[in-house]
């Protein structure tokens, strides 16, 4: 009796097959992860130039109601600082780090008060006059929930549940 042989072309084809099918979905997952990449870029250039930020250590993109851009770094003072663009005109404010609460204080007030699931975003932006926290957050039971602080006096200034 005779085994039956596959040609190894076939094999050779199912793996170039493989190896194609996942370039292509890097290069899909890398395209749509471009725009984010590009504003990143923008919003340290603009921070470089205008607060002369020296190091950056964070960057979070709010876009609840006004679109903000927060670059957190350390200026040439060695001084840490929040640099917040608004996106719609370009407008900067810089703000001392420690004029008010922290990323981590926001998140841990968020845990405390409605045990979220998964904390999903947290940005800093401006609500009138006042800089504020905003956290977006997963319930245990998959429903989506937001709560603002101040950034100041760490305030919860407005919350939503259960959307």
């Amino acid at each position: 009796m005779r085994r039956a042989h596959r040609p190894t072309w076939h094999r050779t084809a199912w793996l170039v097959a493989g190896i194609v099918l996942i370039v292509i979905v890097l290069g899909i997952y890398h395209r749509g992860l471009s725009p984010m990449q590009q504003v990143r870029r923008d919003a340290i250039t603009i921070a470089e130039k205008k607060a002369k930020i020296q190091t950056v250590d964070a960057f979070y993109w709010d876009r609840q109601r006004e679109s903000y851009l927060t670059v957190a770094g350390t200026n040439t003072k060695k001084k840490p600082i929040f640099v917040l663009i608004r996106q719609k005109n370009g407008r900067v404010t810089i703000l001392s780090q420690h004029a008010g609460i922290s990323r981590q204080t926001a998140i841990a007030q968020a845990t405390a008060s409605y045990s979220p699931k998964k904390i999903l975003s947290v940005g800093l932006s401006k609500r009138g006059k006042k800089f504020v926290w905003d956290v977006g957050y997963r319930t245990k039971s998959g429903k989506l929930g937001y709560v603002t602080y101040d950034f100041k006096s760490g305030d919860e200034l407005f919350a939503v549940a259960n959307l």
